[in-house]
């Protein structure tokens, strides 16, 4: 008769309490890592909100980079062009943004003053609004720099060198830029006729008036330019430069291309550094000029040499 054995079953026939254990083991350790993860995510939302509102105990205060007129040197304060009261229009702008949150300095608040500030026409695109030191809110961005202003119905609206709107509105005379007189259309409006701050003004005639303005931006002679008339320039394709004796320079057509029979740019600069040379003025002391054609053009039916 066999010898029963006292031994529990072999490893291949019996239970395998070793690999038992070590599962066991490997399942409570992805319980407990999955609770602790979860415990984690939970409990950062209630507490970035409390940060956020003891932060939001101290007072906020809004530091709004504005545009510099040039680079300035290390330690030298920053000169801008941007006059105060527009500032102060900004910065009450985005306080009002920050009020409107319903969370502490958490990114709620920072999107709604970069929301704000974005529609208000003076930046290109979204400004990066982020924390500073402390309680401060910084904003930065692409600031949209004035070209000249448009008359369109005895206002004249600041525009950019891209055509886009700005929000100043002067009377006529008052703002001290360029202007740009008798475009075709109006002003871009949005569809409850409010100003839209992020179409271009719309017609050729603004984009070309703008062209020939910043062609002549740098040119020594251009402080005797008072603006472009672009009332012509949607029938006959032709840009007249105004000087600020009220005469006329007849241009032609947009700098970067020229009407049919016209001479180049480069020859009209030509022409008219030719008459700053000799007369000391764009205009040859005449009330209309041609600069348009080969030879200089001198409309003396018009009026009297003036003074």
């Amino acid at each position: 008769m066999a010898r029963r054995s006292s031994k529990p079953h072999d490893d291949a026939a019996g239970f395998r309490w070793s690999s038992f254990l070590t599962y066991v083991s490997t399942f409570c350790t992805l319980i407990l890592f999955g609770g602790l993860l979860m415990g984690a995510v939970v409990g950062m939302r209630p507490l970035e909100a409390r940060a956020g509102a003891i932060k939001s105990l101290s007072p906020v205060s809004i530091r709004i980079l504005w545009p510099a007129v040039h680079n300035p040197a290390p330690g030298a304060p920053v000169q801008t062009w941007l006059p105060r009261p527009d500032q102060e229009e900004l910065t009450e702008r985005a306080h009002m943004a920050l009020a409107e949150a319903t969370v502490g300095l958490t990114a709620e608040p920072l999107a709604r003053i970069g929301e704000s500030l974005a529609a208000s026409g003076w930046f290109d695109g979204f400004p990066v609004v982020r924390r500073g030191d402390g309680s401060t809110i910084v904003v930065d961005g692409k600031w949209r720099i004035p070209g000249a202003v448009v008359r369109s119905g005895g206002r004249d609206y600041l525009v950019s060198w891209d055509a886009k709107p700005m929000p100043p509105v002067y009377q006529p005379e008052q703002s001290n830029m360029r202007v740009i007189i008798e475009p075709a259309m109006g002003p871009p409006r949005t569809k409850d006729g409010s100003r839209d701050f992020d179409t271009a003004w719309p017609g050729e005639d603004i984009a070309a008036s703008l062209e020939l303005l910043e062609v002549i931006a740098t040119k020594p002679w251009s402080k005797q330019v008072a603006g472009v008339d672009a009332s012509e320039y949607s029938s006959d394709g032709r840009l007249v430069l105004v000087t600020t004796s009220k005469t006329r320079v007849v241009w032609g057509g947009r700098p970067s291309k020229p009407a049919v029979g016209e001479v180049s740019t480069p020859q009209k600069l030509a022409h008219i550094a030719q008459l700053v040379h000799e007369f000391g003025r764009v205009d040859a002391g005449y009330a209309l000029i041609y600069v348009n054609s080969d030879k200089l053009q001198f409309d003396i039916s018009a009026t009297a040499r003036l003074p």
